[in-house]
């Protein structure tokens, strides 16, 4: 009791975790005096009285030393940074080592006559120990494929994950955690963080797991990367004795950043790739790093569509019309009407090759607002010139809304007045707006971009 007195809790805790730090400076001299002393028993051949003496004190300072190294690493093992499996094993065959280097050293004492068989047998069973010991030990410190990991004839690879070009391909549909972070974790941690083996008691291998973390604290903290334990150990400087991975090839600074990003945004299992466009330098090491395309793409440069039929040409061959393709593979097509008066077959016409038409022109044809229904189904229409149409109202407009492709949009010299701003401002898409010679007042256009600032409005002077 009096020892809680004047000694209080914590200091007595701080005290043995410093001596259990002393434990990898200790543990080399019993293994070196072990090994000399094994090797002058072996290679001796004359032994007289001193060199008897010599390996009784040999035997002596090998008990000594694996009793220091071995009380000094019970104190280090009793942080819970360790699998309990690993540890049992390197605890019990260190004090198996320095038992048996007890009673050797008694033997010698007492002058026990060793046989040389029985010699021999000694000496073999303490080097076995010896390797067991140090080899859980060095799983423990360096990680369980350490003793074979830098074999010469096993490939090492740079980087750390490789995606498939199916993946690639579909930049826009991966996530941060599952398809960049995850498999990092799953190649250089979760050997020692499992279900089976939770080393520290950190299970890596489940995201809610991870994130909860193990004895030593938060795996994850979102939003507070210096603060999450899995960050701070795998950022380390490779020399503190707290760092990740143990062995092997650590991870890049890539990776690392990219592991900060994901923290500092929430660390959510369900962050899209595409994420990482609103930070310009991370975007960049992505695409690198993993040889993604992760700049925004427009509508048209995602759409795959087949030509259209030459049936369906049919429709639009004559004078009244003019096309032109605008890609390699002629499926996206932009339209013109070239006549001063258009007709509802016309618009009938139209509609035959509707999927391939990405910009239509029906400016000066005397287009009327009942025409433009004909047009609500265009599914990749992203351009519309309806300018020098005075019959185009309010009315009109209410039939363009149900186009989710249409990023431009010229209503120049139509009669459409402020409360069609309203309609214009439901078409999710849009990016660009003619207004110009219309009713639409300064004020309301002002309103409008106050509310859709990512909308360019073009209205004269």
């Amino acid at each position: 009791m009096w020892l809680k007195k004047f000694w209080p809790r914590p200091m007595l805790t701080e005290f043995l975790d410093f001596l259990g730090s002393l434990h990898p400076l200790i543990v080399h001299l019993p293994i070196g005096i072990i090994l000399l002393t094994i090797a002058i028993d072996v290679f001796m051949r004359n032994k007289n009285n001193s060199v008897h003496r010599v390996i009784t004190m040999g035997w002596f300072f090998t008990f000594f030393t694996g009793l220091l190294a071995a009380l000094f690493g019970w104190f280090l093992g009793d942080n819970g940074y360790y699998f309990e499996s690993q540890i049992n094993i390197h605890r019990w065959s260190g004090i198996a080592l320095v038992s048996l280097s007890f009673i050797i050293w008694v033997l010698r004492y007492i002058n026990f006559r060793f046989s040389k068989p029985f010699n021999r047998s000694l000496n073999l069973t303490t080097i076995i120990l010896l390797m067991v010991t140090g080899h859980f030990g060095g799983e423990m410190t360096h990680g369980q494929n350490y003793l074979f990991e830098n074999l010469p004839y096993i490939e090492k690879e740079i980087s750390l994950v490789k995606l498939s070009e199916a993946k690639r391909s579909k930049a826009d549909s991966l996530m941060v955690y599952e398809d960049l972070i995850h498999p990092i974790l799953e190649e250089k941690c979760m050997a020692c963080h499992n279900q089976n083996h939770a080393y520290g008691g950190l299970n890596m291998s489940a995201f809610e797991s991870m994130v909860k973390g193990g004895n030593s604290g938060a795996g994850i903290k979102k939003g507070k990367p210096y603060e999450s334990l899995i960050y701070k150990r795998v950022s380390f400087p490779h020399d503190h004795p707290k760092f990740m991975p143990p062995a092997g090839v650590p991870l890049s600074y890539d990776q690392i950043a990219t592991l900060e990003w994901w923290i500092d945004n929430g660390a959510e299992k369900q962050i899209p790739v595409t994420s990482v466009r609103n930070d310009a330098k991370i975007q960049r090491m992505i695409e690198m790093q993993y040889g993604l395309d992760l700049k925004e793409k427009t509508f048209l440069e995602t759409l795959k569509l087949a030509s259209p039929s030459p049936e369906r040409l049919n429709s639009i061959q004559g004078e009244k019309y003019f096309f032109r393709y605008l890609n390699p593979e002629q499926s996206f097509m932009d339209l013109k009407f070239t006549k001063k008066e258009i007709k509802t077959k016309d618009l009938i016409n139209i509609q035959k090759v509707k999927k391939n038409i990405v910009w239509l022109n029906l400016m000066d044809c005397m287009l009327k607002d009942d025409h433009l229904s004909y047009l609500n189904d265009f599914p990749n229409l992203t351009r519309l010139k309806i300018q020098k149409n005075p019959l185009i109202t309010n009315k009109g407009i209410e039939a363009l809304k149900n186009l989710e492709n249409l990023s431009e949009l010229n209503l120049y010299g139509t009669q459409v007045s402020d409360a069609a701003l309203i309609t214009l401002g439901q078409i999710q898409s849009l990016k660009k707006l003619f207004l110009w010679n219309t009713r639409i007042t300064p004020e309301a256009i002002a309103d409008f971009k106050a509310q859709h600032p990512d909308i360019e409005i073009v209205a004269g002077l």
